[in-house]
């Protein structure tokens, strides 16, 4: 590399190009109609959320093609 950087850049707002985008579209679509009592409900219902995340869905996620 010559040591120059060339500047790159994206809509200011482009989820699809925003892998942890994805991510909180899918934690958000598994909460849909559920209230939390409190934040350490929600904490652990997202904690519980993440562990149970297949490395296939991982995948699909980061790659864009949203799978569930």
């Amino acid at each position: 590399m010559s040591g120059k950087s060339h500047p790159y850049f994206s809509p200011s707002h482009s989820p699809q190009l925003n892998p942890i985008e994805r991510l909180w579209q899918f934690i958000k679509s598994q909460f849909k109609g559920v209230n939390f009592l409190n934040l350490q409900e929600l904490h652990q219902r997202v904690q519980h959320e993440l562990a149970q995340m297949s490395s296939e869905l991982i995948s699909s996620l980061k790659d864009g093609c949203f799978k569930h």
